[in-house]
């Protein structure tokens, strides 16, 4: 009798092990430096200028610190016409500027370009559409977006994405670049309850 309780416990003992063993290999902590890279922190968002559709100039630090911001990055190939996103901010544009909140949104595609996909979409966009295009400048053309992180690292295409700067000119950050949200659908929401 004896010798089976002993080797019931040894069995329980054995498995336990085994048991913690398996968790030890599977969950292994997380570096600290890798936690600190990717915690949310505030920080204040990258300004930018550039020119609109209309060829005029558009300065994100005229805003800052003065409204709540949507920048809005979108595949210029594609057209601001055929951006179910950007569409959404246009048609939601009254709510959001109801709630003070400005609009830009960030393209490669040339002004001339945006001027086209406009037109075509039933004219002008209510808020500016901005070309990340500047020969004139040392960084060149992708400037704004490389300072949003909005370059894929493999390809160096640019990302589309959505950010949203409260009114103290703070942008939430991973790492070292700018957190865009999932969705343009997500900051409407949040903002206008």
């Amino acid at each position: 009798m004896k010798d089976r309780r002993l080797i019931v416990v040894v069995a329980i003992g054995g498995l336990i092990a085994a048991v913690c063993a398996a968790r030890m290999l599977t969950n292994k902590p997380q570096d600290y430096a890798m936690q600190v890279a990717e915690a949310t922190v505030m920080r204040p968002a990258p300004g930018f200028e550039a020119l609109d559709a209309n060829n005029h100039l558009v300065r994100l630090g005229s805003w800052l610190g003065r409204h709540r911001i949507i920048v809005y990055f979108f595949d210029g190939d594609q057209g601001a016409d055929n951006d179910v996103d950007l569409l959404r901010l246009r048609d939601r544009f009254s709510d959001l500027q109801a709630q003070d909140v400005k609009v830009v949104g960030v393209t490669v595609a040339i002004p001339q370009v945006n001027r086209a996909a406009m037109e075509r979409a039933g004219g002008d966009f209510p808020f500016p559409l901005i070309s990340d295009v500047d020969p004139q400048s040392a960084e060149g053309t992708l400037r704004i977006h490389r300072h949003w992180g909005r370059l894929d690292p493999v390809t160096d295409k640019p990302l589309s994405g959505a950010f949203l700067i409260d009114r103290k000119g703070q942008v939430a950050y991973v790492g070292t670049t700018p957190k865009p949200y999932d969705n343009v659908e997500l900051i409407i929401d949040a903002i206008v309850k």
